[in-house]
């Protein structure tokens, strides 16, 4: 069984930076690895447990530090790691996005059977990419995933919340799910993992490599772009109560 699991690097909220184009400047400011695609890396190690010859393939795309989250993956238990970086891809939107992942996928592990992301990407919050990467490729795909109770070769049983109510689904592999919950057990890797880590290979493809026209990504193949970004100003009137405070806060109350 072959299992491709998309991951991000995003910026730390408290270090982000912005282009001129009002894009993120991911090349000089801090990052991590996405949280959901984190929680989409442990749950493709637990299926990985599960059977034993499966092979988990983690896919990024991004400037050469993205490197750090793909190393991190393979720490984690990823059998290949696989970055896409080229200048032509900065500043690409969420469709552009997903035709490199998709075009990187059908390419270089065009047999899997199990796509895994997360829901949304800290950064953007769209929750677009994973649904985009699964109509480019033409499988079906189930967001909003909270629990993956089986996945083998040939299904996946998976669970959606909303609100009180639980879909169980059952859905025909290949297919892509988009988790937006952490599995109970979580991978940690040990000092021996980073290690083995840091002697394996990242394979590092560019927009030739792929064999996409560069009007399909970046800013030029990018059919949104961010009008505006800034930092939202949060304003606080703050009363300062010393003594009496039950009568000084009920007056207070009762005048708002």
């Amino acid at each position: 069984m072959n299992i491709v699991v998309c991951i991000k690097q995003v910026p730390d909220v408290d270090d982000i930076k912005w282009t001129k184009e009002n894009n993120l400047d991911r090349v000089n400011m801090l990052t991590k690895l996405n949280p959901q695609d984190e929680w989409a890396l442990d749950w493709a190690m637990n299926i990985k447990s599960k059977f034993k010859d499966t092979k988990v393939t983690a896919i990024s795309m991004g400037p050469n530090q993205a490197s750090e989250v793909l190393s991190y993956a393979i720490a984690k238990g990823a059998d290949r790691a696989i970055l896409l970086s080229d200048r032509a891809f900065a500043g690409s939107d969420t469709l552009a996005t997903a035709k490199i992942l998709a075009s990187a996928i059908k390419k270089y592990v065009s047999d899997f059977n199990l796509i895994i992301t997360g829901h949304v990407a800290c950064d953007g919050d769209t929750a677009q990419v994973p649904v985009s990467i699964a109509q480019i490729l033409s499988i079906v795909d189930v967001i909003g995933v909270n629990e993956i109770f089986n996945a083998d070769k040939n299904m996946a049983i998976v669970s959606q919340k909303h609100g009180k109510d639980i879909n169980i689904i059952e859905i025909n592999t290949p297919c892509l799910l988009a988790v937006k919950d952490e599995p109970k057990e979580k991978i940690t890797p040990k000092i021996n993992d980073y290690i083995r880590a840091q002697n394996r290979g990242i394979e590092t493809y560019d927009l030739d490599d792929l064999g996409l026209d560069k009007n399909e990504v970046g800013i030029i193949g990018s059919p949104t772009m961010v009008w505006k970004a800034f930092r939202p100003q949060i304003n606080k009137n703050t009363i300062k109560i010393e003594e009496n405070y039950t009568e000084k806060l009920t007056d207070i109350l009762k005048a708002e």
